[in-house]
């Protein structure tokens, strides 16, 4: 079993605890298996969620808070709503270890999530499992190359439609900047 300390900073915080979740599995050589977080905090929580959305924390808090808001009224909710939250999104996890890689998406990673900081905080990893060889590195298994590649045409189409929605946004702004230049043209001419 490994524990690691982190520090909160703010209040509510996403901390992205993936390296350290590899990091741990490559330490202990696990090959097959699982590796199990937990949390012994009561206002916090481990989650997986989207890795490619800058804006994932933010829209994160926003949706929970919308759900159970920190204030009743006037009235604090105390840490009674932290963990709350903590509880629903649960205090542990479990994640598919295969040929000594992490089973998660491309665009998925492991969050430390805080409802009510700031401080240190821990959380704890065990696994269960088979071990590398010695002379044994880890490799990507297959079906998870596939689900990667899929990502990727996934990825190739999102960037193209968000091309041509630029593209159209360019041509929409020409118009509307020609029609403008056109109005003024009619005003000044009323105006001679």
């Amino acid at each position: 079993m490994k524990t690691t300390h982190i520090e909160i900073t703010s209040n509510e915080q996403l901390l992205d605890i993936t390296q350290s979740v590899r990091d741990y599995i490559s330490e202990i050589r696990l090959k097959d298996g699982f590796v199990h977080i937990q949390i012994p905090e009561r206002t916090s929580a481990v989650s997986l969620s989207v890795n490619d959305n800058w804006r994932l924390e933010k829209e994160f808090f926003n949706k929970i808070n919308h759900l159970l808001p920190k204030y009743d009224g006037m009235k604090f909710t105390g840490w009674t709503t932290a963990n709350v939250k903590a509880s629903i999104f649960g205090m542990t996890i479990q994640i598919m270890v295969q040929d000594g890689t992490l089973i998660l998406d491309k665009n998925q990673s492991i969050y430390f999530v805080e409802f009510q900081g700031p401080g240190e905080r821990q959380y704890f990893m065990s696994s269960v499992g088979t071990t590398l060889l010695e002379n044994e590195k880890p490799e990507m298994p297959n079906d998870l190359k596939i689900l990667y590649k899929t990502r990727e045409k996934f990825e190739a189409e999102q960037e193209k439609i968000k091309e041509e929605m630029r593209n159209e946004w360019k041509l929409c702004e020409e118009k509307r900047l020609l029609l403008e230049k056109e109005k003024e043209k009619e005003i000044e001419q009323s105006e001679e």
